[in-house]
């Protein structure tokens, strides 16, 4: 569960960085308002945009669904309901540079 709130708290840190929720469109990725998730209607908190490269390519949109919308990660970390991070990809990638992006991430922004 640790490693799966350290993956939260970094996409966290993308997504609400990104565009608010009254924008459901990036990178020509549109998602909805809403989202039903083990019975709970959850609400899109934010959308943000994976860069990777020198050169700025787009690798991904990810859209964070919560329960009470916020713009402050350690709120929505202590929340004791569902949330749904979906990840659009809009660049094919392969397994192996997935896992090693992810590898990289976590060592980068969740030491603790």
């Amino acid at each position: 569960m640790t490693s799966m709130r350290s993956l939260l708290c970094a996409c966290l840190i993308v997504v609400t960085a990104g565009t608010a929720a009254q924008g459901k469109g990036c990178d020509g990725v549109t998602f909805p308002d809403r989202e039903q998730v083990e019975g709970s209607t959850l609400t899109l908190n934010g959308l943000g945009i994976r860069k990777a490269t020198l050169l700025k390519v787009h690798v991904y949109v990810a859209a964070l669904y919560v329960a009470q919308p916020s713009g402050d990660p350690g709120v929505i970390l202590a929340a004791n309901a569902p949330t749904e991070l979906i990840m659009h990809f809009v660049r094919d990638v392969g397994a192996k540079d997935i896992t090693e992006a992810w590898d990289e991430g976590f060592a980068n922004n969740a030491k603790a």
